[in-house]
């Protein structure tokens, strides 16, 4: 056999085993879209001298003072990756209860979540992504009838992060938020306000999650590029729970004596463990825990690529966060002081 030959040879076997790494670890197939009242709309709004960009769903018969929920991408993510990301959940729960979603874009690509250890564009500009979110709201309240007293943010990674910000920045803006694979900064990490106005708070952490990690410690893109330190997904949940002023210790469902294994759940042993820190007259904080979960979104729609562990299908995010902010709507306790 030649050398060219075992050269062309070699270089198919590269390609092979390039071509099945990519399927095994990065491959994640898109799921069919679901049928809506309304196309999903792409647009633009100009904040600080800024052309910003976004997706929005608009159910065809939204009523007047609809609430309005923002979705906020992770790093390196867009507004359309993230809708497709929860495998178009938020579209589907809007369409049947009727409230509108916005998928904003961060600047390129990132958001100015306030840690100082962020490298994202959006940080090192101090980009106005608060200004973004408030102007978004105007638009929506004008064009849509949205009601201002009932916006909502869920966010992923370092969506999660900016979740977090609003939280502590601008809460009179906010009703509640949910972040998925993000915990807080410590304190030498975050460059904003502490927490402390009182908010309805969802969190979602897996125990393997490769970047985020569930104990606290360094949050880093696989080892390297370091993001700072974050605490633990207790400490993050608990923190909250003391801003809400909740002293009764949590309840967790299934009760489990057990610690979560890691894996995924032993048989016979939940694989999410869902702690509510709870009182009356005050604000909730629940908690998921997804065993052996990674850096992904559970839902049962999509599944992440592997590289970013395991996307639990048992646990439907986008639905268990609408539920929990239905149920702030319903509470006699307003989210926050106004």
């Amino acid at each position: 056999m030649s050398a060219s030959v075992m050269a062309l040879a070699a270089l198919g076997v590269v390609v092979l085993t390039g071509a099945a790494a990519y399927g095994y670890f990065l491959h994640a197939p898109k799921p069919a879209e679901p049928r809506l009242s309304a196309p999903v709309t792409v647009d633009t709004i100009t904040v600080d001298n800024r052309t910003r960009s976004y997706r929005a769903f608009v159910p065809a018969d939204l009523p007047s003072g609809a609430p309005l929920l923002f979705v906020l991408h992770g790093s390196q993510q867009d507004g359309r990756t993230i809708r497709t990301a929860t495998g178009y959940g938020f579209d589907k729960l809007a369409e049947r209860h009727k409230f509108a979603v916005i998928y904003p874009d961060g600047y390129k690509r990132g958001w100015n979540d306030g840690r100082t250890s962020a490298v994202t564009p959006a940080r090192k500009e101090e980009v106005d992504d608060e200004g973004l979110i408030a102007a978004l709201v105007e638009r929506f309240g004008r064009r849509h009838g949205v009601d201002p007293a009932r916006v909502f943010v869920t966010g992923f990674s370092n969506g999660g992060q900016m979740a977090f910000r609003l939280a502590a920045r601008t809460p009179e803006r906010i009703a509640a938020i949910a972040v998925i694979g993000a915990g807080l900064p410590t304190p030498d990490q975050w460059a904003v306000t502490e927490h402390k106005h009182p908010l309805p708070v969802l969190l979602i952490a897996g125990t393997r999650d490769p970047i985020m990690p569930y104990e606290g410690g360094e949050a880093s893109i696989f080892g390297f590029q370091k993001r700072g330190t974050v605490r633990s997904a207790e400490a993050t949940a608990r923190a909250f729970a003391d801003v809400n002023g909740i002293t009764r210790p949590p309840i967790a469902w299934p009760p489990t004596e057990s610690p979560l294994d890691g894996s995924g759940g032993t048989e016979g042993a939940p694989s999410v463990i869902e702690t509510r820190y709870s009182e009356p007259g005050k604000n909730p904080v629940v908690a998921f825990t997804v065993s052996g979960g990674g850096h992904t979104i559970p839902n049962p729609d999509y599944r992440f690529p592997r590289l970013m562990g395991r996307t639990d299908d048992t646990l439907n995010s986008p639905a268990a966060i609408w539920d929990f902010f239905s149920e702030t709507m319903r509470a006699d306790t307003p989210p926050h002081p106004r």
